[in-house]
C-alpha cells in the first residue's frame, strides 16, 4: 500500500529541497489551522446553549463547559500553529548553521562564470 506524502518527497540534497519541504508543509498545515480555529468556535457556540441542568447557575455553566470542551479543539490548532513556525525556523536555523558552506557554494559558482558556446 503506497504511503500519502502530504509534504512531498523528503529529499534534502539541495538547499531548494530543504525550503520547499519546509514550505509545503507550512502549506499543507495552515489551512488545518484555521479550520480548527473555526471549528473550535462553531463547538463552543453549539454547547453554549444547551439547556444547563442545574438551574442555580442561570445557565452560566453551559458557557464555561462549552468553552472548557472548545478549547482541546483551540489546544489542537495552537499545535498546528507552532508545527508551521517549527517548519519554516528550520529552514531559517539550515540557513544560519550552514552559512559557511552556502557561501562557498555561491563564490564556485561565480568563479566558474558561464561558459560561452561555440556551436555555429
Amino acid at each position: 500500500m503506497g504511503q500519502m506524502q502530504a509534504f512531498g518527497e523528503p529529499e534534502f540534497f539541495s538547499t531548494s529541497q530543504i525550503r520547499d519541504y519546509c514550505g509545503n508543509a507550512r502549506a499543507v498545515l495552515k489551512p488545518m489551522h484555521h479550520e480548527l480555529l473555526v471549528s473550535a468556535e462553531e463547538l463552543q457556540a453549539a454547547l453554549r446553549y444547551v439547556k444547563s441542568v442545574d438551574p442555580k447557575f442561570f445557565g452560566a455553566d453551559s458557557i464555561v463547559r462549552a468553552r472548557l470542551v472548545a478549547r482541546h479543539v483551540h489546544n489542537a490548532a495552537d499545535g498546528l500553529l507552532v508545527a508551521q513556525t517549527s517548519m519554516i525556523k528550520a529552514y531559517l536555523s539550515f540557513r544560519k548553521h550552514y552559512v559557511v558552506e552556502l557561501d562557498q557554494a555561491k563564490e564556485k559558482a561565480k568563479a566558474k562564470g558561464r561558459a560561452f558556446k561555440f556551436d555555429a
